[in-house]
């Protein structure tokens, strides 16, 4: 069921910013509207900012898609040494640029992950270290359920795993709130959602209000 708030200003500043987003996370809001004088504003979870036109048919359309569900099977993580060894040097490659934006005062956003035999390696779902991983067995794009191993994994784990269907691809990197104008810009979509997860693999993009994802592949190249 949808969980939202319309909040009314005059205006929309950092500190009201940083006001609403804390106030999302503590009531899990899936995303709060900013009526600003009757100008329509949507906050979301990875704390994005952007206007809308009709609040009805946006609520209409954030119904109307699906959301993954997640399995977790609680076993002990079995991963290929090396592929763990890759993560781990991405990981540390871009920490400094993840850990840039804290939000909620704790909370990282991004994400890596690392194709391997059994699945992928990826960061997991409100995340405060970046030290913590866990891996996705299997996606089912069909009944959009998440197969994984001990945590939950990143609400970007649908997308890396419809990535990662393009053979070349062996690393990705998310970066929140960070964009490459080298790469296509595709239209927003919220984290978890099939209209998130199903986009071209071909290459690397940005999403609109949400970030860049960089593909790689074996040889560290940029996809």
């Amino acid at each position: 069921m949808i969980n939202y708030k319309k909040i009314y200003v005059s205006r929309v500043d950092n500190k009201i910013i940083d006001k609403t987003y804390k106030n999302l996370l503590e009531n899990k809001w899936h995303f709060v509207i900013l009526d600003v004088n009757g100008v329509l504003n949507v906050l979301t979870k990875e704390k994005s900012l952007f206007e809308i036109k009709n609040e009805q048919q946006f609520i209409y359309e954030f119904e109307q898609d699906k959301h993954y569900k997640t399995i977790i099977n609680n076993q002990k993580i079995i991963i290929n040494e090396k592929d763990l060894k890759i993560y781990k040097e991405y990981i540390e490659k871009y920490k400094y640029i993840m850990q840039k934006n804290i939000y909620g005062d704790k909370y990282i956003f991004g994400s890596v992950a690392v194709k391997t035999e059994n699945g992928f390696i990826t960061t997991i779902r409100g995340k405060e270290d970046l030290n913590e991983y866990t891996l996705v067995n299997f996606v089912d794009h069909t009944n959009h359920t998440l197969n994984v191993i001990n945590k939950k994994a990143t609400l970007n784990a649908p997308l890396l795993d419809y990535l990662f269907k393009n053979d070349n691809v062996k690393v990705i990197v998310h970066i929140n709130h960070e964009f490459d104008d080298r790469l296509p810009y595709y239209d927003y979509a919220f984290p978890g959602t099939v209209k998130d997860s199903i986009r071209n693999n071909k290459t690397s993009f940005n999403i609109k209000h949400h970030g860049v994802i960089y593909l790689f592949d074996k040889n560290g190249n940029l996809i």
